[in-house]
């Protein structure tokens, strides 16, 4: 925090709606509250360019989807400014371009009083710095450049905890690399490092900028996505699939790129401990492994890994 308390750059047009906010966070409990205004991106960039803050909070207009814009180009100028974004919609999609743009979180203003907006904005301090520490720290896959596996349990624990307080389900992806022995042994380590940075590039095309991917052993990937409307189990293990045949038709390839996966869920209306979530996603993505026939580089490549409901089941049966 600052040394005179925590300081907020709050970016609103109208001049009710910025009282309100400040009120609501001095309710809220946030001690030694220091709040600058900034009517606008061009503004909140001046005063991000002289002074510095611990969060920025910005009002989204509603409906203007345009103004995640400047969320992006506000993380860009100032990427150690945590930024948390209102909305006067609840819209899944919003919130997630909100989060992909570079935001800490996304709250809709007619369902946050003063302590939520509080909590929201020391999660995402806290959160920030976290993050920050990780890039600084011993936790990231020199080859790949994703988080290893301290780095991943460090960061999923805290996407857990949000997940619980947005009641939201996450989905625990479990990727495996097929073949990486007979890759190594037919066309050198070389090459079988080139097929982990393959991979790890088609996990980066395939998920979002918010969600946490890893590189947790040898030939092994994990990947924790928080989801959100229509974007289900299903819809990734669609998508990593497509990608992956886009990937194996391209006219260099000397053999065909081959996963497994597995995906089990976190529930917060059914908790479970994190290493339960990724035994479970591990299980499930050795059945997938099971059922198909080994590839041999440089022969005869085996079809592309299916991915189906069988490999996506979760850890408990929802209560609806």
């Amino acid at each position: 925090m600052s040394a005179n308390g925590t300081k907020i750059l709050l970016v609103a047009k109208r001049d009710p709606e910025v009282q309100r906010l400040i009120d609501a966070l001095t309710i809220g409990g946030l001690a030694a509250l220091d709040v600058e205004h900034a009517s606008g991106a061009g503004e909140a960039l001046q005063r991000l360019g002289v002074d510095r803050f611990d969060a920025l909070l910005l009002s989204l207009p509603d409906g203007d989807a345009a103004s995640l814009e400047a969320v992006s180009r506000m993380h860009e100028y100032a990427p150690d400014v945590p930024i948390i974004v209102l909305t006067g919609v609840d819209d899944d999609g919003l919130a997630v371009r909100a989060l992909k743009s570079g935001a800490q979180d996304a709250l809709v203003r007619h369902q946050t009083d003063g302590a939520l907006l509080v909590r929201a904005i020391r999660y995402a301090i806290e959160r920030h710095q976290l993050q920050m520490a990780l890039r600084a720290m011993a936790l990231v896959d020199d080859l790949t450049g994703l988080y290893n596996r301290r780095g991943f349990q460090t960061l999923a624990r805290q996407h857990m905890k949000m997940a619980d307080r947005m009641r939201k389900r996450v989905s625990h992806i479990f990727v495996d690399l097929d073949g990486l022995k007979e890759i190594n042994d037919s066309f050198g380590h070389r090459e079988g490092d080139l097929a982990l940075i393959d991979t790890a590039d088609l996990l980066k095309e395939t998920f979002r900028e918010s969600d946490i991917l890893a590189r947790i052993g040898g030939d092994e990937f994990v990947v924790l996505a928080l989801e959100t409307a229509g974007l289900a189990q299903e819809h990734w293990a669609a998508r990593l699939h497509e990608n992956l045949m886009l990937y194996n038709q391209r006219p260099d390839r000397r053999y065909r790129l081959s996963l497994s996966m597995g995906i089990a869920y976190y529930d917060p209306d059914f908790p479970c401990p994190l290493d339960d979530l990724l035994d479970r996603a591990d299980a499930l993505m050795y059945e997938q492994k099971r059922t198909k026939r080994p590839s041999s580089p440089g022969g005869t490549p085996a079809a592309p890994p299916r991915f189906g409901a069988s490999s996506t089941h979760g850890m408990a049966p929802r209560a609806d």
